[in-house]
Formats: C-alpha cells, sequence, structure tokens
C-alpha cells in the first residue's frame, strides 16, 4: 500500500511524505502506482521551478518529501491541489493508497 501523510501547523499543510508500492499490479504496470507517481512527480518539478527556496524536496528509494521552509498562500495552494489529486486516487483505489492527515 502507498501512504501519504500530510503534517499541518494550524491550516497550512508543512510536510508530505509519500512511500511504499500500491500493489495493484505486476511490478512496471501497476497503475496505480504509476498515477500516484505522476501526480507527485509533477508537483515537485513545479515545486522545483517555483518555489524551490520555500521547499525541501527529497526523492530518495521509495519515499518521496516535501518539506515547507517559507509558507506563503501561492505555495499552500499547489500542496492544496497536490492533496485534492491524492485524494481523488485515494477514494478510488481505497485498497492501494491511503493518507493520513495530522494536525
Amino acid at each position: 500500500m502507498v501512504k501519504a501523510k500530510i503534517k499541518y501547523n494550524d491550516d497550512s499543510i508543512m510536510k508530505i511524505e509519500v512511500s511504499g508500492h500500491a500493489n495493484a499490479g505486476d511490478y512496471g504496470n501497476d497503475l496505480v502506482c504509476a498515477g500516484i507517481t505522476a501526480i507527485v512527480s509533477g508537483a515537485l518539478n513545479g515545486l522545483d521551478q517555483m518555489h524551490n527556496k520555500d521547499v525541501d524536496l527529497n526523492v530518495d528509494d521509495n519515499v518521496i518529501t516535501i518539506i515547507v521552509k517559507n509558507d506563503s498562500i501561492e505555495l499552500q495552494k499547489i500542496l492544496q491541489f497536490l492533496l485534492f489529486q491524492l485524494e481523488t486516487i485515494e477514494f478510488q483505489y481505497q485498497k492501494n493508497f491511503k493518507i493520513e492527515e495530522v494536525f
């Protein structure tokens, strides 16, 4: 199962960590993993281009982490958009993907 952990400070997303494997198909043919990877990779690219001084982006073996260093309304809109996309995958593939929100 893929897990996304969203940590908040008040109403602001301060950290997103995505890890695991969906096991929804054979390796290389797992559409759930492919969808999550596409969403998160696109967000990483956008954050790197638009907010590289405001976030720490870490891509390790099987773990992707986004940490907010300098919060802003624009940055929160991007992170909220990422969360909305991930929630869509979670809704459709509840056996393979889980989001945990920590306040």
